[in-house]
């Protein structure tokens, strides 16, 4: 009976070793036939350039947070800032108000040109003006309604 058991264990010792050998293979093709997420988006590994490109681009960021931390631990000067911006506001007004009188000036003068072009006008006087104001047309009347009638009947009766 030994030998029973000793032939039955050593079946199953070869059995368990076929099938570790087959597992392994079959792990092994499972494995090579995964396709991982960097497959499935894309992603390519980055070249030399890329890379150095991406390192400058962080060093300008660290940079710029290290002048802008400078800059709010030293404080800003407000008031120099409200005085800039006063002396901006006034230059433009100045501007402005340059502007205005400049178009008033163009104005006036046109209106002059137009008054001395009136004056040389001969006829055309404001004395004869004033003389035409007071006058009045003609009254109109409006028609008599019997006169208006559509079927054109007279009136005093029917005939």
């Amino acid at each position: 009976m030994t030998g029973i058991i000793s032939g039955f264990i050593k079946g199953i010792k070869s059995i368990g070793g076929e099938t570790v050998e087959k597992s392994a293979d079959n792990v092994g093709k499972i494995v090579s036939g995964i396709i991982t997420g960097a497959d499935l988006v894309g992603v390519k590994p980055m070249t030399d350039a890329q890379e150095q490109k991406v390192k400058q681009e962080e060093a300008n960021k660290q940079r710029e947070m290290a002048d802008l931390r400078s800059q709010m631990a030293e404080g800003r000067d407000v008031e120099q800032e409200v005085e800039k911006v006063r002396d901006e506001k006034k230059r433009k007004d100045e501007e402005e108000e340059k502007f205005l009188k400049n178009l008033e000036r163009q104005r006036e003068n046109e209106r002059r040109e137009r008054e001395q072009m009136n004056l040389n006008v001969p006829g055309n006087s404001k004395k004869e003006v004033a003389k035409h104001q007071g006058q009045r047309g003609h009254k109109k009347y409006a028609p008599d309604p019997v006169a208006m009638s559509a079927t054109g009947e007279k009136s005093g009766g029917i005939d």
